[in-house]
């Protein structure tokens, strides 16, 4: 326990899991339906390093205990700096309820060596600050706001609001935490998203709301923000949990698209690579972006030697298979015996294709597109060659 660390903008130093705690709070801000601010940390100075660096061993803060309430609640720790193994003393100001140590778990519990045990006690703190709040919205005298409460209540990090009307409709708000499961390029991934309802109840609703309004927000990293952020508004007749599954099944079917066109993709390089292996030049293995063959197509009036001959190279779009891949012909050398420089790769339009199809049917179609397209790209390489081989 004898480690320590300057404290950020501030002269004291932190005892070492006093800093694991802090930093962890930290990191995991986005992840809490309350929020904090002028966090500062400040020493008693009875304790000092052996270097006469006073030790930190009181924080305090200022917690916003709701992400749609408005009630703040101020925070004020003080720990023992002769054993960092006690639980903080605790002093609260703002908070009507009454709290014992052991109900947000500053007694025999605590475990000084959790980087998360400060964020556990706040934690609590706001899911107990939220306790009367639940009653006012639970006992209010409208039928669908006591459905929706009854469908949730059982959410532990469920929040509601409720903002009675002087002039005007009653504001009543939910903040819901969800959790969507997906899978990303073949690994499974979760993402922890909080769904935030507003009704407003009027008397010339009975017993439903006059409006609703809705907004989603990440808690999570993800790499497709809009997905949340851009999503539908909740139906004024639709229920919070309805709209909730639909929401993740948003997301989920977008990346069960995205891991199928992955690995149409995949599938229809190495089916390529596979099935045209004698005249495979090169393709990318990794990321499965492209795939480069020369072909060579027989035609029973020429020699073998003369038969029509092109580099054909396929280029697999990001948005596959939506968008249909790239074709590219390259001539192989100049069909003449004159110098001439090479033609640039032409690039060949897709005839046949459709995103509904399977690899299977996206190679036989290719092959015979491009079984008609190669003497013809051979036949225009051979005139342009000739072309500018016989020019002065």
């Amino acid at each position: 326990m004898s480690l320590y660390t300057t404290a950020k903008n501030s002269r004291f130093l932190l005892n070492h899991y006093l800093s694991q705690s802090l930093n962890y709070l930290s990191e995991q801000a986005a992840m809490t339906l309350f929020s904090l601010r002028n966090v500062n940390v400040g020493s008693s100075q009875t304790v000092f390093n052996p270097n006469g660096s006073p030790i930190a061993d009181r924080v305090e803060m200022t917690m916003r205990v709701s992400s749609i309430g408005t009630n703040t609640i101020d925070l004020r720790f003080f720990y023992d700096p002769h054993n960092w193994a006690f639980p903080p003393d605790l002093i609260i100001q703002g908070m009507s309820a009454k709290l014992s140590p052991s109900d947000i778990g500053l007694d025999h519990t605590w475990n000084y060596e959790d980087p998360s045990n400060l964020g556990k006690v706040l934690t609590k703190i706001s899911r107990l600050n939220q306790h009367d709040e639940r009653q006012r919205v639970a006992t209010f005298e409208n039928e669908r706001i006591q459905v929706e409460y009854s469908c949730l209540q059982d959410r532990e990090e469920m929040d509601c609001h409720l903002i009675p009307g002087s002039d005007g409709p009653t504001k009543v708000l939910f903040a819901v935490p969800f959790f969507v499961s997906y899978s990303e390029h073949g690994k499974a991934k979760e993402i922890k998203a909080v769904a935030k309802i507003q009704f407003l109840v009027s008397s010339l609703v009975p017993n439903g709301v006059a409006a609703a309004k809705s907004k989603i927000e990440t808690l999570s990293p993800l790499s497709h923000r809009e997905l949340l952020n851009d999503a539908p508004e909740i139906g004024i007749r639709e229920p919070i949990t309805t709209y909730i599954d639909r929401i993740t099944k948003r997301v989920a079917d977008h990346f069960a698209k995205e891991e199928r066109a992955h690995q149409l993709k995949i599938e229809l390089v190495e089916m390529l690579a596979s099935h045209f292996k004698t005249n495979l030049l090169e393709y990318d293995t990794i990321n499965h972006t492209y795939a480069a063959f020369m072909f060579t197509v027989p035609v029973e009036r020429l020699r073998p030697e003369s038969y029509p001959t092109a580099i054909a190279t396929f280029y697999m779009p990001d948005n596959f298979p939506d968008e249909y891949p790239k074709l590219t012909l390259s001539a192989v050398v100049t069909p003449t015996t004159a110098y001439a420089s090479l033609p640039p790769p032409e690039t060949i339009p897709i005839v046949r294709y459709s995103p509904r199809w399977g690899a299977e049917r996206i190679l036989t179609e290719l092959w015979e597109q491009l079984w008609d397209e190669i003497p013809q790209f051979h036949s225009k390489v051979t005139k342009q060659a000739t072309g500018t081989a016989l020019s002065p």
